[in-house]
């Protein structure tokens, strides 16, 4: 949580977010937030998990159907085609990516509907938040608050977007290309599966460092939009902005390096596990046990695992920074009589508070 009389310079970031010493998963309580989060927008803009989140969700299983199966099978249909001259299974696979061309289209079309929905809901929540003010009046830090209506909103609600959209066709690929593998190899299947679970020990990780780092850069950055808006405009400056701008500098770069941290890892799990499954699925293949055409396919499917599943890992990365600034406009999204039910939403966020691990 953040207090608004503090040295605005100041690198230690524990004024912001408090360190409890809980053992539940930071993912877990970030994830029932982000749920949270997207009540909000229902509550903002009409239909939006009505007709929004539907049209995401038919849209990337589509995707991660063609994606985790259409392909590595057309690889093999190609493959093993060629090798036995057998023309019928070379169309077959030539269908099957003509095919998983049309199905990219035709989503990507699709999606307009459920952006149309995200945008309506930045403005929505700007004039719910900006009517607030003119009622109640402001009873905190300008400056931060400026930064709240003109920044925070937008960041919150397209990282939202980010996670879906980065979460949902990522995960789908991952589990239908896991299925691709033991649909050609059982015993793979298995080393595969487990190879991939080293990515949710790196988001939790990831989630439980980034925060603190992620409320002082949005402080600052806040700060900053009003210090440089009363330079241009002559006006008298009510703190340090070199400071500021030094404070934001040192906390981006703390959340750069934990990025760096999360991507390193990850790719070292995913290019070694790659290794791994080509020496076993290869002895397969000198065996007599499988065809290169099945061998080219439990390749492609791995590698379609392990990518969409450090992308979906990532996505919950975003959604452990996404949490930070949503905590910061909560009190403009609750109604004081409750007519938009966000009372609820401001209980959990104060019981997570609490329970959280950084």
């Amino acid at each position: 949580m953040e207090l608004n009389n503090v040295d605005p310079g100041g690198r230690n970031p524990d004024h912001v977010v408090k360190h409890s010493k809980g053992i539940s998963s930071k993912l877990y309580s970030d994830t029932r937030l982000m749920l949270r989060s997207i009540v909000i927008l229902d509550k903002t803009t009409s239909n939006f998990t009505k007709i929004g989140i539907p049209i995401i969700l038919i849209v990337y299983l589509a995707r991660g159907f063609a994606n985790g199966v259409f392909i590595p099978y057309s690889m093999t249909y190609v493959i093993d085609g060629l090798k036995n001259q057998d023309n019928k299974l070379f169309q077959g696979g030539v269908v099957l990516l003509i095919t998983t061309a049309l199905v990219f289209v035709v989503t990507e079309i699709a999606q307009m509907i459920y952006f149309k929905k995200l945008t309506r809901g930045i403005a929505s929540m700007k004039r719910y938040i900006i009517d607030r003010i003119k009622r109640e009046g402001v009873y905190e830090d300008p400056e931060d608050l400026v930064g709240k209506i003109s920044s925070d909103v937008d960041f919150v609600v397209w990282n939202v977007n980010a996670v879906l959209t980065t979460l949902l066709p990522n995960l789908f690929t991952a589990i239908t290309a896991l299925y691709t593998i033991y649909s050609f190899a059982p015993s793979i299947g298995f080393i595969a599966t487990a190879s991939v679970t080293p990515y949710v020990l790196y988001a939790e990780i990831y989630s439980r460092r980034v925060e603190m780092y992620r409320a002082q850069e949005r402080k600052m950055y806040a700060q900053s939009i009003v210090y440089i808006k009363n330079i241009v405009y002559g006006e008298s400056v009510n703190g340090d902005l070199d400071k500021t701008l030094e404070t934001w500098e040192y906390s981006i770069n703390k959340i750069l390096w934990i990025d760096r941290f999360y991507f390193a890892a990850g790719l070292a799990t995913w290019f070694s596990s790659m290794g791994l499954i080509a020496v076993l699925a290869g002895r397969e293949v000198t065996m007599g046990k499988l065809g290169l055409g099945v061998l080219s396919g439990i390749l492609y499917a791995t590698l379609t695992t392990h990518s969409g599943m450090l992308n979906a890992m990532w996505a919950l990365c975003i959604q452990g920074q996404t949490a930070t600034t949503l905590k910061r406009i909560l009190n403009y999204l609750e109604s004081s009589g409750d007519t938009r039910g966000y009372n609820v939403l401001r209980q959990l966020v104060l019981v997570r508070a609490k329970k959280s691990v950084l």
